[in-house]
Order: C-alpha cells, then structure tokens, then sequence
C-alpha cells in the first residue's frame, strides 16, 4: 500500500513540473529586447481600441492578472510594425482575423505582449488566433 500511495504522490508531482514549464515561452527572434529586461503577458484580449495612429488593448492573462497596453506610434504603418500575427509579420487585410466589422473584437482573439523596460524598445504584439 505504501508503494502505491508514493507511486501516486511521483506522479503528481511530476505532472505539476510539466504544467510549469510548458508554460515558459520562447523568445522569439523579432524582440530585439536584452532578455534581461524583457517580460511578456499572455492571455485572452478582452478589449481593443484603434484610433489613428494608436492601439489600446485590455488582456486578460493566464496568470490571473488584467493588463492593458496603450501603444502609440508616429504613423499606422510604423505601428503594423510592431504586430505579427501567430509569429508572422503582420498586414493590413489581417484586422479582419482580429476584428468584425460588426461587433467588434473577435471572440477568443489572444496575445502574446512583449514589453521591453528600456524604452528605446517598443512592445510587440502577436496576436493569435
């Protein structure tokens, strides 16, 4: 009996190491950021905002916490460069991946947000689908 019960408590503990860290991300290799310095929120979007040459986004993390991000660029192209969508350069056409005309948002519409302490880095955004 008590090799079984420590047989149970093994595995439990080791699956709780694998669901730590298949959480861990990689960096990828558009963050341009030390990685000393370097920290990202990932979650379900839950509000977004584009106005002009700006974007507000609100996420819900999957650590629990809500963050929001306003990000602010000298033109709309220069701001499209600091998206990808699912790790690849983002274009104009792929908003309709994001948003609906209609209502808004898109329902499950993630992000991973990469935020850079030095800020001669500005954050990127890779939205997922």
């Amino acid at each position: 009996m008590n090799r079984i019960l420590f047989f149970i408590l093994c595995v439990l503990i080791l699956s709780r190491a694998t669901d730590v860290a298949a959480q861990r991300i990689a960096v990828p290799d558009y963050v341009n950021c030390d990685r000393n310095q370097l920290t990202s929120w990932q979650g379900e979007v839950t509000r977004l905002i584009r106005t002009d040459n700006s974007i507000k986004v609100w996420i819900a993390t999957d650590y629990g916490t809500k963050e929001s991000l306003i990000l602010t660029m000298p033109s709309w192209k220069e701001l499209l460069g600091q998206f990808r969508l699912q790790g690849k350069v983002f274009h104009t056409d792929d908003w309709e991946k994001i948003m609906n005309s209609q209502s808004g948002l898109r329902s499950g519409v993630r992000a991973i947000i990469w935020l850079c302490q030095d800020k001669a880095h500005f954050p990127v955004i890779n939205w997922q689908l």
